[in-house]
């Protein structure tokens, strides 16, 4: 070999060398990355790899009564569960599993859609609620089940059933939405409030997720199970409601087509009852409500599934009476002794405003009593609209009644500033004639008329709650109390003079007399020409023509303890609701009488 092959020789071997030496060097470095930089990184991959978890969701909180009655808890039940690592396998486990558990094809394919969203240990729920005999033939047959088990869960119960269902609510599974939103409403089986109290109270309600750790092989097969961490459970609420005069409050809203109710505590602002007819049975929803009684529920033209209470918008008609008459007190622009002379009606322009009679000259005392309309066609012009709207805004008409709660709606005060920006109109004297009687464009629900009343005879700015608590304070309504208590005694005779629109539906027993105001809204008009043929009511026609009946009242009448409101759709006036009333105050008072002598 030549020197210039040898050179050439050595040349390329250190080169080669040189290149060896970079590429241990990167190698040692890479290691050294590996091994100890990011050892924590790469050793918790492994972890991952070899350890997998399974979410365990915590038993939801109980809700009571204001004595301890359970009006919504969790009773063990078995569940059907599919682990969801095997996809493949799903359709030809479920198709087994129909020989011993009926399945209808939408359901089958809600099961599959959930499933094709799960990965690695994650497990769906596809059937709760099982009976003891439906688990002993899934047990038999459970070698031919691959990655079904059965477990023993919890689900959600309401003792009181269709009573208070709407206040209630109800539990069901979370909506692609909210699923969205909240990464722990993924987990197999979690059940979230979907209204009333379960929705106001959810996130109390709900408790915190535990977890189950095991360890897997290569082909995530649970080797072993590791540990777990407990679920912290949902807090226990303890509501004021009364459960046996929410159940007695129902039964009588039933004895109609569409009705509801609202009975406040005076002192303190405690929601003691609040019931929507028809009901329904919430226990349909938490183990999967059928098509067939979903369908019917949704379908049914008397809307069993709105809680009319806090979200019904009527007319209140003659119930604001009292309330206006209070702001023409306030205003100096009438006394007690004032009188109006009654026709039976104003005319404005080429219109007639009826009234139910001609009632001479009347005094306020009288024209509560009687619900004369036209003095208060005759208030409603002296005041205006804006002084009107003022003052009912202040008694919480068109507040909702209650802060924050599920899905109720807030009634309507007309002002001229709404008219012009919602209807592109100036407001006109028509219009203020048919708010002074509590029609025309304004409307309330039965929580905002009990809320109103409650404020009216208490002389305080009284709050809505429902859960219980201390006795809160309330600050005093800017009202003199010579003013209330005109209007306290004209409520008073209105139930309790004879001649009186309340007067038949009256408390006959000494000490639990009530108070009140009756009211009709007219949902259809009566023409002239219907009036001209002698029809001044709507009896004849059809039930979603005739009037809504109404009943503002409070018993006992000389130490007011409980308020009511009550609507029933359509009754053709308000004596149906007066004898409602009427008789959800009794049981108030005998319930409240038989905790004293217990206590």
């Amino acid at each position: 070999m030549s020197e210039r092959e040898k050179t050439q020789f050595l040349r390329r071997v250190l080169c080669l060398g040189v290149v060896q030496f970079f590429l241990i060097l990167i190698l040692v470095g890479r290691l050294y990355v590996f091994q100890i930089l990011e050892s924590h990184h790469y050793h918790f991959l492994a972890e991952g790899n070899r350890m997998a978890t399974r979410p365990i969701f915590p038993p939801r909180g109980q809700i009571y009564d204001r004595n301890g009655i359970p009006l919504a808890q969790n009773t063990p039940s078995f569940r059907l569960v599919l682990l969801t690592t095997r996809k493949d396998k799903v359709q030809e486990v479920l198709d087994i599993m129909s020989k011993f558990i009926y399945f209808p094809a939408p359901e089958k394919q809600e099961i599959l859609k959930a499933i094709q969203k799960k990965r690695g240990l994650d497990s769906v729920i596809i059937k709760d609620g099982l009976t003891w005999s439906q688990v002993s033939v899934l047990e038999l047959h459970s070698a031919e089940l691959p990655g079904v088990s059965i477990e023993v869960g919890s689900v959600r119960t309401y003792p009181e059933s269709s009573h208070g269902a709407n206040l209630l609510g109800y539990v069901s599974s979370p909506s692609e939405q909210e699923q969205a939103l909240e990464s722990m409403l993924t987990l197999p089986g979690i059940k979230v409030g979907k209204g009333g109290l379960e929705k106001y109270f959810e996130s109390r309600l709900r408790g915190k997720a535990g977890y189950k750790a095991f360890e897997v092989n290569a082909r995530r097969k649970v080797v072993r199970e590791l540990h777990q961490t407990p679920p912290l459970a949902g807090e226990p609420i303890h509501t004021t409601l009364d459960a046996r005069l929410q159940a007695y409050v129902q039964n009588c809203l039933d004895l109609h087509k569409s009705a509801s109710a609202v009975v406040l505590d005076i002192q303190t602002g405690d929601v003691l009852a609040l019931a929507s007819s028809p009901s329904f049975d919430p226990n349909l929803f938490p183990t999967g409500i059928s098509h067939k009684n979903w369908d019917a529920l949704r379908d049914n033209p008397y809307m069993p599934l709105t809680n009319k209470a806090i979200s019904g918008l009527y007319p209140p008609g003659s119930t604001i009476k009292p309330f206006l008459a209070l702001a023409a007190l306030k205003a100096g622009i009438i006394d007690e002794n004032t009188t109006i002379y009654c026709p039976g009606y104003v005319t404005i322009g080429n219109h007639k405003f009826h009234c139910m009679h001609a009632h001479g000259h009347i005094n306020l005392e009288q024209a509560l009593t009687h619900s004369c309309d036209v003095f208060f066609y005759e208030i409603g012009k002296r005041l205006g609209i804006d002084t009107m709207a003022s003052l009912l805004q202040e008694f919480g008409l068109g507040s909702g009644g209650s802060e924050d709660f599920p899905y109720r709606r807030k009634g309507l005060v007309p002002t001229k500033h709404w008219k012009s920006e919602h209807k592109h109109a100036h407001w006109t004297v028509s219009d203020t004639i048919q708010a002074s009687i509590g029609q025309g464009y304004m409307l309330a629900t039965p929580l905002e008329l009990a809320l109103a009343l409650a404020r009216l005879v208490s002389g305080k700015k009284l709050l809505t709650r429902f859960e219980k608590g201390s006795t809160p304070s309330f600050s005093e309504m800017p009202y003199n109390n010579k003013h209330l208590d005109i209007i306290r005694e004209g409520l008073n005779m209105t139930v309790n003079s004879p001649g009186s629109t309340a007067f038949s539906g009256r408390i006959p027993f000494e000490g639990m007399e009530m108070a009140g105001k009756t009211g009709t809204s007219q949902v259809r008009r009566i023409t002239a020409a219907q009036r001209a043929s002698g029809q001044t009511k709507t009896h004849s026609l059809g039930w979603e023509c005739r009037e809504h009946g109404l009943f503002i009242g409070y018993a006992p009448v000389h130490s007011p303890r409980f308020a009511i409101a009550v609507v029933v759709e359509h009754s053709s006036g308000s004596s149906t609701a007066v004898q409602t009333a009427r008789d959800i105050l009794i049981k108030a008072q005998l319930l409240e009488k038989e905790k004293s002598h217990d206590n």
